[in-house]
């Protein structure tokens, strides 16, 4: 088989932008770091109805979220940072500092990490 010098300068390039760009990828997860995971469940008692775990990068932190889904309890599984639920859907309403490893029980509506 018999390939012209352009065809194998192309591949030659896509393969070395290949090789470029995947790094990339790995540089960004370390700009934005994981600091924080906590599991949400639709009962009180941290064991009925899991919802499922959210994981919070440093990008997030200091951002009011509301919960997807209402909540019965949850706990804070993994932290670097500290998490604060809320009563209401702005984040300034009965503010709660949820330990880690403690299943707490409530209906919050809203939460914000603080690193």
């Amino acid at each position: 088989m018999h390939f012209s010098t352009s065809t194998i300068t192309v591949a030659a390039l896509a393969l070395a932008q290949a090789a470029f760009a995947a790094p990339a990828a790995d540089v960004s997860a370390r700009n934005d770091p994981h600091e924080l995971d906590f599991r949400t469940f639709g009962a009180e008692g941290c064991s009925a109805e899991n919802q499922g775990v959210y994981t919070l990068e440093l990008s997030q932190a200091s951002t009011c979220s509301k919960f997807a889904d209402a909540i019965g309890s949850l706990i804070v599984t993994d932290n670097l940072c500290t998490l604060t639920v809320y009563n209401d859907d702005a984040c300034t309403s009965g503010p709660v500092v949820v330990p880690t490893s403690i299943c707490q029980n409530g209906a919050w509506q809203s939460y914000r990490m603080t690193c």
